[in-house]
């Protein structure tokens, strides 16, 4: 893809991605609107990952989409281990919001995963250039955005915690899991096509601390 082509598609994301978690945001506090949002909810992930992806797509970035496919395929895997048994992540399940899954968890889980931490890597490395240190730090931001998102994801039914209460392990294996894609990425000494993925995190981050704020 020609660089003048990709700058725009980037801009234009820039443009609109905001405005359109922003109105989410909105018809998320609207009675009338809400039931429509949970409706929406799953297309609204996997089109943002299209978004996230489609650059590096369109640019051939093989490896990188190799390492994508790979935390997929293991996170979502990790999840289906954690449903069924609470050894990675605490007890919990999975709700209707998020659409078609395997072994009770949702495909998009995976695939959110995946963004969540090549996003956050991207936006580290601006001032980290250790490997280490920069999955180290991806780790922490990923906990961080996960510490937000928690008790929204559980007032909207993406998910539930046995009692209600969100374990310490939780945020442990975020941590673990994160800081080892994330090296991963740093070892494969890859780079995405553009800032859209690092966008998406921090749009998203916003989009779930407003609906803390005014939600639950």
């Amino acid at each position: 893809m020609e660089v003048p082509k990709l700058n725009r598609l980037t801009n234009s994301v820039f443009l609109l991605l905001p405005i359109f978690y922003a109105m989410g945001v909105i018809f998320h506090l609207i009675d009338r609107t809400y039931p429509f949002m949970l409706i929406l909810t799953p297309y609204t992930i996997l089109g943002t990952a299209i978004i996230g992806f489609l650059p590096d797509v369109l640019t051939k970035k093989r490896r990188l989409l190799v390492w994508a496919a790979g935390t997929f395929l293991c996170t979502l895997l990790l999840e289906i281990v954690g449903v069924a048994t609470g050894l990675v992540f605490g007890s919990y399940a999975y709700g209707n919001t998020l659409g078609f899954g395997i072994g009770e968890v949702p495909v998009l889980i995976g695939i959110n995963w995946t963004l969540i931490i090549m996003g956050s890597l991207a936006l580290v490395k601006r001032w980290i250039s250790h490997s280490t240190l920069a999955a180290l730090a991806t780790a922490a931001c990923t906990v961080v955005f996960d510490w937000i998102m928690e008790p929204v994801a559980m007032a909207l039914d993406y998910w539930n915690w046995d009692a209600h209460t969100i374990p310490l392990q939780n945020y442990i294996a975020w941590f673990v899991i994160a800081f080892i894609f994330a090296r991963v990425h740093e070892a494969m000494r890859l780079t995405t096509s553009t800032t859209i993925p690092t966008l998406i995190v921090g749009v998203q981050a916003v989009f779930f601390l407003l609906l803390r704020l005014f939600v639950i």
